[in-house]
């Protein structure tokens, strides 16, 4: 329609006898193409130009001045105008579509009324958020479309006084929910400053205020569990202290820490307490959580708390959340405390900001504990005295032989040394007899003073086929009055093992004992086979017998109190499971498919590279 147009125009101008301003009529093929955008505008606008300059010249080049000129001049001058109106109204429109789009793809509502309260504009995020849809909304007013809770008054003081209003109203969406908007209300006004209606953005703060009720609940449920809780809770911050150790090194916490004693007090005196509990106050002697202060609370307790602090900071920095160790601890008041600490980065608090710290005072439980231990050791020395109690016996008869050789051998030599001519020789071995007969009484006073010994539980590396069979020695008596037999069996070497020599004797003995006991009577073979067997980490010792077996369940006879003899007080095999398990391993008791019974129990074996250490009866 613009070629067809412009070409009628030109023809118009150049052809016809007309003397007007013809070309000003190209103005309407500049609004023609006016949608099509600004390319096509300036382009119509040029070609405009252009036809009505020829066709100027073709009709008047003989007489290009008069009134010709100045129509031509005029055309020109209207063309140009309609280009850039029509330009310009190109740009307001496209700007005003583009604010359109935005408004569109907001999320937050946006409604526009007019000042009778007629919603003429809803976006989508309006249909989002109130449920109408935008056909049902438009022509309607607001207050159809939702109830509405808003300071009235204050709207209207602000919207006469500023023209706009910002603040919070509490609205029913269509489905009946309840919404809590951020809403800001604009005042709009006509060409001559009149109000005609107001525009309303409004945000959605539903979610985050219910997120906030949520949260503020959690505080105070965390408060409260915090402070009334029947342990000690600090919230610690400990960012800076992991920082400076990290930066100490490369890398290697444990080993920076080790390298440099005092990398650990500089690193204690970042340490932050923001908080502590009423528990912890009591716990560490202090008024108030002020005079929790971390540098003055470890200053006394670095050489005991050193241990736990490395622990920590080495666990801290592999990621780990959650650590427990124990440790000592000096309070304000010069009092030692034993503590299982149990620490847990908060969500909050991924760079270590914020860590909750929990103490458990167990200095009753170690005393406890040491006690139990004290008599644990006491019981088991009373069954090693009981023990050789019963082997009374057997103990005199193998000191006596040895002492009865050494007397005849000692007359011997003197009759040897009074006879006329004294034969040394016959002396010498006189002398030779009564020192190997003395060392036999030793050897055999040695086992029983060793067995009897009273003394703090020590682990040491000890060879137990040695101990077993100083077991039986010390035993042969009573094994030769119960006509029986033992046998040592093992397939290849058997590694060293830690453990308390004199406790782990003391189990054998037992053991020995009771299959001893429990072959009296019985007709036939009667035969104690002690194997021992090398595997893995652990070394075990079976002792099976042929005798009449366990009466019952064989777990039994682990339990204090509980003996299958008549006689028995039902202590040794309670005593000898307390014994293994405290020195790591584990004891166990089953009857055999033919006669008799088994009793088998492990030691760990011994590491040459760990140092020696003590260990307790109870764990």
């Amino acid at each position: 329609m613009a070629f067809v147009a412009s070409a009628l125009i030109f023809a118009a101008d150049a052809l016809s006898p007309i003397d007007g301003a013809v070309a000003v009529l190209y103005t309407g093929v500049v609004l023609m193409v006016a949608p099509l955008g600004r390319k096509f505008i300036v382009a119509a606008g040029c070609i405009s130009a252009l036809l009505a300059l020829t066709a100027f010249l073709w009709g008047h080049a003989s007489d290009l001045i008069g009134g010709a000129l100045l129509r031509f001049v005029v055309s020109l001058v209207a063309i140009l105008i309609t280009v850039l109106l029509s330009v310009r109204d190109r740009s307001a429109r496209v700007s005003l579509a583009e604010q359109v789009r935005i408004l569109e793809a907001s999320h937050d509502t946006v409604i526009i009324r007019d000042s009778a309260g007629i919603v003429r504009y809803w976006n989508e995020g309006a249909e989002r958020l109130h449920g109408w849809s935008r056909d049902e909304a438009l022509g309607r007013h607001y207050a159809e479309l939702f109830d509405e809770s808003a300071p009235v008054e204050e709207i209207a003081r602000s919207m006469r006084e500023a023209g706009t209003w910002s603040g919070e109203v509490v609205r029913t969406r269509r489905d009946g929910a309840r919404l809590i908007l951020a809403s800001r209300w604009l005042q709009r006004h006509d060409p001559e400053g009149n109000a005609i209606g107001i525009i309303e953005a409004s945000a959605d703060l539903t979610e985050s205020r219910r997120a906030q009720a949520e949260r503020l609940n959690l505080e105070r449920r965390y408060s409260t569990i915090f402070n009334s809780a029947g342990f000690a809770a600090l919230e610690c911050d400990l960012s800076g202290a992991l920082s400076l150790v990290l930066s100490a090194g490369s890398g290697d916490v444990a080993a920076s820490l080790r390298a440099d004693p005092a990398l650990l007090a500089a690193a204690v005196e970042r340490i932050t307490i923001h908080n502590a509990n009423p528990a912890a106050l009591e716990m560490f002697d202090a008024q108030g959580a002020g005079d929790l202060i971390a540098a003055e609370l470890l200053a006394c307790s670095i050489p005991d708390v050193r241990q736990a602090l490395e622990t920590i900071f080495v666990v801290l920095v592999t990621g780990a959340t959650q650590i427990e160790t124990e440790t000592r601890f000096i309070t304000r008041s010069g009092r030692s405390i034993d503590a299982v600490l149990r620490l847990s980065v908060l969500p909050d608090g991924t760079d270590w900001s914020r860590v909750l710290l929990m103490a458990f005072d167990v200095t009753e439980r170690n005393e406890a504990r040491a006690k139990i231990e004290r008599t644990s050791a006491e019981l088991a020395h009373a069954g090693r005295v009981s023990v050789l109690g019963q082997l009374a016996a057997s103990i005199a008869h193998e000191v006596n032989q040895p002492l009865a050789a050494i007397i005849n051998y000692g007359k011997s030599g003197k009759r040897w040394l009074t006879r006329p001519s004294p034969d040394l020789g016959e002396v010498a071995d006189c002398l030779d007899k009564i020192v190997s007969n003395a060392n036999r009484a030793a050897e055999v006073v040695g086992r029983v003073r060793f067995l009897a010994r009273k003394s703090a539980p020590q682990s040491d590396s000890v060879d137990l086929v040695v101990m077993v069979q100083d077991a039986i020695e010390l035993l042969r008596r009573e094994i030769h009055s119960a006509k029986a037999t033992v046998r040592v069996e093992h397939s290849g070497p058997i590694s060293m093992i830690d453990c308390d020599r004199v406790q782990v004797q003391q189990v054998i003995v037992n053991l020995l004992m009771n299959g001893l006991q429990a072959m009296r009577g019985i007709d036939g073979r009667r035969e104690i086979l002690v194997s021992l067997e090398d595997s893995g980490d652990m070394v075990a010792v079976v002792v099976s017998d042929t005798g009449a077996g366990i009466a019952g369940e064989p777990t039994q006879i682990f339990e204090p109190f509980f003996s299958t003899k008549s006689d028995g007080m039902g202590l040794g095999l309670s005593i000898c499971r307390t014994i293994i398990e405290a020195q790591g391993g584990q004891i166990q008791a089953s009857n055999n498919d033919g006669s008799g019974a088994t009793v088998a129990f492990t030691l760990p074996r011994s590491n040459p590279q760990e140092g020696r250490h003590h260990r307790g009866l109870i764990s």
